[in-house]
């Protein structure tokens, strides 16, 4: 399976708006992707550190993951990808230097675009 970014960024907004303990975030939580897709992603993230998550599987089925909190450095990755337009601004110079799309690169192109943005 592939890296879906903006996949990546729908599922930790959704993390983020868990209102309560008794709340998560499943393969079945993303309108209009598959849930297998989603669960993998989520372990992803959790292997990532970016989110607190449980993973499992049964037998012949496909991983399924539970996701119930970001983690401080998930707060911090989200903070910096939130808004659209810094988002879209952020995969364009990335895609404009012709790199890959890589967590590292996102993090430093993000926090780039912000500070051109504020005006630093």
């Amino acid at each position: 399976m592939k890296r879906d970014w903006e996949l990546v960024r729908k599922i930790l907004i959704a993390v983020e708006d868990i209102q309560g303990h008794d709340q998560q975030v499943s393969g079945e939580d993303i309108p209009g992707h598959d849930p297998a897709l989603v669960s993998y992603h989520i372990h992803l993230l959790k292997e990532a550190g970016l989110l607190e998550a449980t993973c499992f599987t049964y037998q012949s089925d496909p991983r399924a993951c539970f996701a119930y909190e970001l983690t401080w450095e998930g707060h911090e990755f989200l903070d910096q990808i939130r808004s659209k337009t810094l988002w879209n601004k952020t995969v364009g110079m990335v895609q404009e230097k012709g790199l890959e799309l890589s967590f590292s690169t996102i993090k430093a192109a993000a926090a780039a675009v912000a500070k051109t943005m504020i005006g630093f």
